[in-house]
């Protein structure tokens, strides 16, 4: 509700005001794609289909609305429904820009937070060839939103050009976790990035540094007491059934803890063939997930109006068991099993083929078959999507 109503506001506001302002223009994008997997005997985690075929889960719709207010300054608000938000209209950027000179723009609001090479674009379909952004680096992550400033430098460099983004803020919401949506508090978020681009080749390198509280002391608490029936755990601190302290659960909460991200990634766009790669690292201090690493590459090849792309993603992780040091062999073995059991599954590879078609301005179909295996299982399944980009 509180989503609604903020977007309203903005959005009304800006409206309102559409018929005096000297330059306000109107533009938007959204997808509608279905999905489903192919048999019942398993669903791959990251994909969030079943074999029901889904029309929510990868559909968005979204209003962008731009005003000049003057030479130097300029407002931008994005209104966006996602489907797997129930539609829930919310203002997804809502920001400022101010031109401190024809290569330098400083950003006040709400804005995508730059992970990523395509961070800025990965929610518009129609800007990319693939069904959706592959999922083992654009899904997934904690938060892809900063409220904040931001910092943007472009020029060139010798035949090429660079552009470096730096930014600074915080974010406060839902944050998607192994242990579901919860609440969080994410801090002191630092980012830095630098894209060189040369003709046909560019190359990305970017950072990020937070420090995250993530509200899920109490599940983790609650799951301990259930799983292991006759141990408390008050105030942090877990008692066994003899009521002596066994544990410190402060270990094994996310409270005021570092997340570092590491990032790199380059594009060749040579006539007709394509060929895109991006890995990322990241971590959380003091966590039992000591690194984890996702990555992409695709190769795709152009037909007049048709893109055909090939890719492959994988997810795996580092595990840290460093923080598992009860005295009591049955708390240990309950923090290895929470471990395992919400962040293992994660892991994955997948092997997929992306077919786009123009099919007239501003439309483009899309079709997409992956066959992902879970690495802790050894179990695969088939996902197929298809659905239709547009932008206006």
């Amino acid at each position: 509700m509180k989503k609604t109503s903020l977007a309203l506001i903005i959005g009304s506001l800006m409206l309102c005001n559409a018929a005096q302002a000297a330059d306000v223009n109107f533009s938007g994008y959204g997808s509608i794609r279905a999905g489903l997997v192919l048999g019942d005997d398993h669903f791959p985690r990251n994909f969030n289909y079943d074999d029901n075929i889904d029309f929510k889960e990868e559909s968005l719709f979204a209003l962008q609305v731009k005003t000049q207010i003057n030479d130097d300054w300029s407002a931008t608000i994005i209104l966006q429904a996602k489907g797997q938000d129930d539609f829930e209209l919310e203002a997804r950027w809502a920001y400022l820009n101010y031109e401190l000179t024809d290569e330098t723009t400083l950003t006040l609001g709400r804005f995508a937070l730059p992970y990523f090479r395509n961070s800025d674009t990965q929610d518009i379909g129609y800007a990319h060839n693939y069904s959706v952004m592959p999922r083992s680096v654009y899904r997934g992550q904690a938060f892809d939103v900063i409220e904040g400033i931001r910092l943007m430098h472009s020029t060139f460099i010798g035949d090429g050009d660079i552009t470096i983004k730096g930014s600074y803020g915080s974010f406060s919401g839902s944050t998607l976790t192994a242990l579901g949506e919860v609440e969080s508090d994410i801090n002191n978020i630092m980012q830095l990035s630098v894209e060189y681009s040369y003709d046909w080749f560019s190359i990305y390198f970017g950072a990020l540094n937070a420090e995250l509280d993530l509200d899920i002391n109490s599940q983790l608490d609650a799951a301990l007491m259930k799983s292991l029936p006759g141990y408390k755990v008050n105030d942090g601190t877990v008692y066994n059934p003899g009521k002596l302290a066994v544990y410190d659960m402060s270990a094994t909460y996310v409270n005021e803890d570092s997340a570092t991200y590491l990032s790199t990634g380059f594009t060749i766009d040579y006539q007709q063939w394509l060929f895109n790669a991006e890995y990322v690292t990241y971590k959380i201090d003091d966590s039992f997930s000591e690194q984890n690493k996702s990555m992409y590459v695709s190769l795709g090849y152009r037909f007049d109006k048709t893109v055909v792309t090939l890719v492959h993603e994988d997810v795996s992780y580092n595990f840290d068991y460093d923080n598992v040091s009860s005295a009591d062999p049955y708390v240990n073995a309950f923090l290895t099993a929470t471990n395992n059991t919400f962040l293992k599954p994660n892991e994955y590879d997948a092997q997929g083929i992306h077919i786009r078609y123009d099919a007239s301005e501003g439309i483009a179909y899309k079709f997409e078959y992956t066959y992902a295996t879970d690495k802790v299982e050894g179990e695969g399944a088939s996902v197929v999507t298809f659905g239709i980009d547009y932008v206006f």
